[in-house]
């Protein structure tokens, strides 16, 4: 394809990845998002699949389980509730796809959330000691060299910055910015303690290839992570997990450190590709640019 029919097909789809998120409650079957799209169902299926590397179906799936997740872990709503929210019209239906992706029923998973201390409704990256995860997590010290990297911006809960990875995935496969190499990022430039969810700024990123072109009018924009030291904490399971080593990171781990935050916001680092992976083997390294606390 041309650049201009390329880019136009890119815009198309970034429409799409809206449309899914803005109803994932709704049916969201292939003709809908192919009108979406302004292409003819048959036409849809293969433009999509070639650039995002998996059928809409999939998509679709995906983002409905664990839109799901987040909420089991985030609310008390009842399961059937929490079904109808992510689009399945049935306790069954969403039984047998969440056991299938996670590998536990939905009750299951809010009760070992439960049990592991993970508040039932909760909103914060950051919490106070008292209020922390205790269990013990390592980490490591290091000297960081610096990343550039390429990304769009997100504004609003950080839990739907998925939405935002869907279109730079996408931009990505259309541009050949993939490397052997390429590293996926997730900035957090706010304390959730004390902004509001609607004003959360985030940023969906990765790593830069030397010498590539930044496209106009996708919301792409170049950044670079400043070299220092860091300390980075390795977690493993799903994304809706991720306040336990925040807060034994922040609550714990660093008033003991005897080093402060440098002025730079935390980072996250998808060390798998989570539309092929089971959300509780997913690998996520978090980075925090540090210096020696000012006594």
């Amino acid at each position: 394809m041309k650049k201009n029919t390329e880019d136009n097909y890119l815009k198309r789809l970034y429409q799409v990845i809206d449309y899914i998120y803005s109803h994932i409650d709704e049916s969201l079957d292939v003709n809908r998002l192919a009108e979406v799209a302004c292409m003819s169902p048959y036409h849809f299926h293969r433009i999509y699949r070639s650039v995002i590397g998996e059928p809409v179906n999939a998509t679709v799936r995906r983002l409905r389980l664990h839109k799901s997740a987040a909420m089991l872990l985030r609310s008390e709503h009842a399961l059937l509730d929490v079904a109808v929210a992510s689009g399945y019209r049935s306790s069954e239906a969403y039984n047998r796809a969440f056991k299938k992706e996670f590998g536990q029923t939905p009750g299951q998973f809010r009760v070992q959330g439960e049990e592991q201390n993970i508040p039932s409704v909760f909103s914060q990256r950051m919490m106070t000691s008292e209020e922390s995860d205790h269990t013990m997590y390592d980490t490591e010290l290091e000297n960081f060299e610096g990343l550039k990297l390429v990304g769009i911006r997100h504004l609003g809960d950080y839990m739907n910055i998925g939405q935002v990875f869907e279109k730079l995935l996408m931009s990505a496969g259309q541009y050949q910015w993939f490397r052997q190499d390429t590293r996926m990022i997730g900035i957090y430039y706010d304390d959730p303690s004390s902004v509001p969810v609607e004003d959360r700024r985030s940023m969906a990123c990765m790593t830069l290839p030397k010498g590539a072109e930044i496209p106009e009018g996708r919301g792409l924009e170049v950044l670079d992570v400043p070299a220092g030291k860091t300390v980075s904490l390795l977690f493993k399971g799903s994304y809706a997990e991720l306040e336990k080593p925040y807060n034994w990171l922040f609550g714990e781990w660093l008033p003991s450190s005897g080093l402060e935050m440098e002025n730079f916001p935390a980072f996250e680092e998808y060390l798998n590709d989570s539309r092929v992976t089971p959300p509780s083997e997913l690998m996520t390294r978090i980075h925090c640019l540090v210096k020696p606390a000012v006594v």
